[in-house]
């Protein structure tokens, strides 16, 4: 079946996933997949009212027989997304994000029981009175098994197909970072063999010139420390800072935060 798309905060707003097709290696013939459901975005300065439906479903699967006669089995689509967004948002409607259905008798989805797609609010006032999936709402919604949530008001960025922002510890103490660091204890991604502070490399991009990034060291033998480093200097697509940062013996787990 086919797998929710995107993050609970549907930014970027994503549809769900289309369902697996499933058939013979030798024949070419096999079941099709559902299709995702779809994805919308409802965006009002004052206020939103739900009386309807709002439905994002994703489709169901199908079969066929091949030419052995076996049944092919096909994969259920995934539930897309729903996205609404005003200082008030009223009703008593119905908002569904379900997943497709699916026969296979080894992995069998009655309609909805699949991936379930996301439903989200943000608002100021949730006055919303219906159902979300099958879950009743009253004044809000978080952490359901239906992916919904409620959440302050917010204005959707402008223009969402802009780059996202990156932000990497690129050297430490001269030593380059893998490109793809673990962060695991048992295999350190780095080591370094120095007792006082050391400098620590930043790369970031799409993050706004000097815009100050916080480095944060965890480790097992000493207090957290967080040390502010350079505003960030260079060009809107590629900056760069640096801050000196003491590591204590064993290990330590470094992580970057941004705020702008």
């Amino acid at each position: 079946m086919g797998a929710t798309y995107g993050t609970p905060c549907l930014i970027p707003l994503y549809g769900g996933s289309g369902g697996g097709g499933w058939g013979s290696s030798t024949t070419g013939y096999g079941g099709i997949g559902g299709a995702g459901g779809g994805a919308i975005r409802i965006v009002s300065t004052t206020q939103i009212s739900v009386t309807g439906t709002i439905t994002v479903n994703g489709g169901n699967a199908a079969t066929v027989n091949n030419q052995s006669g076996t049944v092919c089995y096909g994969g259920s689509g995934a539930g897309g997304a729903i996205h609404l967004i005003a200082p008030t948002i009223t009703g008593n409607g119905a908002l569904t994000a379900f997943s497709g259905s699916s026969i296979n008798p080894y992995n069998p989805v009655t309609y909805g029981g699949g991936y379930t797609g996301f439903i989200r609010f943000n608002t100021t006032t949730n006055s919303f009175t219906g159902t979300v999936d099958s879950i009743a709402a009253a004044t809000a919604f978080n952490g359901s098994a239906a992916y919904a949530a409620a959440g302050p008001l917010y204005n959707v960025p402008a223009n969402i197909t802009l780059a996202l922002p990156s932000l990497n510890i690129t050297q430490v103490n001269g030593i380059a970072v893998p490109a793809n660091p673990t962060g695991t204890p048992a295999l350190p991604d780095i080591q370094i063999n120095a007792s006082s502070a050391v400098t620590v490399n930043i790369a970031a991009a799409n993050i706004p010139l000097g815009t100050v990034v916080s480095l944060r060291v965890t480790s097992d033998t000493a207090n957290d420390a967080v040390i502010s480093c350079a505003p960030l200097a260079g060009t809107a697509a590629a900056s760069t800072a640096s801050c000196s940062a003491t590591f204590p013996y064993a290990v330590s787990i470094a992580s970057l935060r941004a705020t702008w």
